[in-house]
Order: structure tokens, then sequence, then C-alpha cells
């Protein structure tokens, strides 16, 4: 009688202290959303180059102080500091690449001139299964909606996707809520509905039933007069 009785509060001990040292739940995809967000957009991509550009030219830098100082080398130490050179020149360029379609983006309602039509390419993206965009993104909309209200002559192509994790049906139903978030602040910040075609175009290609950043997205294209930054650079 004593063992039991000592015994079934000794297991309803070891239950509790179980229970209090359960890891927290993860959420692994929501954090890898927030991940990709943060890393989407010409402005990060531009960041992440010129930092890649920055690693690979101290290689560079340090093989060439050897080299000047007459410290010993290989021949497989010149092709890792020829290619560490090369490849800091190519990523330097890619920042420069997205920094200048980020200017584009940013400044294309200060350049409207009469002349040739050039395009002007801009998107918000999305958590999973959300139909509205990340707050921080939503300043995009209302740059766009302002350009039109005040540039009545130019239109506007809303397509509106979603990656291709769940069904195809739901998965068009969700395109077809994030293309109506995104039209109804374009109109709230001053567009009106005849200048925006409208698409809600559900799955983009892609492996089934994968998760995709760059999938959950509704990309906004505009066609107005002569304006291109960095022109030159291809």
């Amino acid at each position: 009688m004593n063992k039991q009785h000592i015994y079934v509060p000794f297991a309803v001990l070891v239950a509790t202290l179980a229970a209090c040292s359960a890891p927290p739940q993860k959420d692994v995809p929501g954090l890898s959303s927030g991940i990709d967000a943060a890393n989407a957009g010409h402005y990060r991509q531009a960041i992440m180059h010129e930092e890649a550009a920055e690693k690979k030219l101290e290689e560079a830098n340090k093989s060439l102080t050897h080299w000047k100082n007459d410290h010993y080398w290989n021949i497989d130490d010149r092709q890792t500091a020829l290619d560490a050179a090369q490849a800091a020149a190519q990523h330097r360029l890619e920042s420069e690449k997205e920094m200048c379609q980020w200017l584009t983006q940013v400044h294309s309602q200060n350049h409207v001139q009469d002349g040739a039509v050039s395009a002007q390419h801009s998107a918000v993206f999305f958590a999973d299964g959300s139909a509205t965009p990340y707050k921080y993104e939503q300043h995009e909309i209302a740059i766009l909606g302002a350009y039109l209200e005040a540039h009545p002559e130019i239109t506007a192509d809303v397509n509106a996707y979603t990656d291709t994790v769940g069904s195809s049906s739901s998965n068009q139903n969700l395109s077809e809520r994030r293309a109506a978030f995104v039209t109804n602040m374009l109109v709230k910040h001053g567009a009106k509905m005849d200048q925006l075609h409208v698409k809600s175009l559900g799955e983009a290609q892609g492996p089934d039933n994968t998760r995709n950043q760059d999938h959950r997205v509704v990309s906004m294209v505009t066609v107005h007069p002569n304006y291109i930054d960095c022109p030159d650079l291809k």
C-alpha cells in the first residue's frame, strides 16, 4: 500500500516535468517565408551581390599581396585568385543592375517625358496562404496608385500568382483574392479601374507542392513614356 501511494504522485510528477520541458512548436514554413521576403526585391539583391563582390575581392587582394611579397604559391592558387577577381567583377555588375532596376522602380514618376515608350516593373510579395502583402511592401502599391492618378494616360498590368502548395482550385481562388487586394489598394491611392488590366493566374510554373516566395506575388507592369535608369548598363 505504501509503495503504491508513493509511486502514483511520482508518476504524475514525471509527466508534469516532461510536459514542461517540451520544446516550443516550430514554424519552419513561416520563418522561411519571412526570410525569403526579406531577401526579395531589387534593393536587397543589390546589397547581396555587393556583399559577395566584397568577399571575392578580399580573396583576390590577399593573393595579390602574397604575390607582390614573393610568398609561396602554386598553379591552383593562381587560378583561384583569378576566379575570385572575375567573380567579384560579376557580382559588382549584378549589384549595379539590381540597383538601377530599383531606381527605375522608385523614381519613375519623376521621369515621365514625351517620346518613346518603356515598361516599368514592380511587385509585392505574400506569405503562405495570405492575400495581404507584407506591410513594408504595401508602399509599392501606394506609389503606383499615385503615379497612375497623376498620369491617367498610363495603364498597368496587374498579374497575381501563387506557388504550387495546395490544390489548383484553392490557389486560383487565392490568386484572385491577391489580385483583388492589390487592385482595391491601387484604386484607393488614385488609380482608375479602366487603367488596370487585372489577371488572376493561379499557380506559377514550377514543381508541384513546392513553396516559392518568388511565386507568391502580384506583379505590376506599367507602360509609360521614355524613362530608363542606367541605359548603358548591360
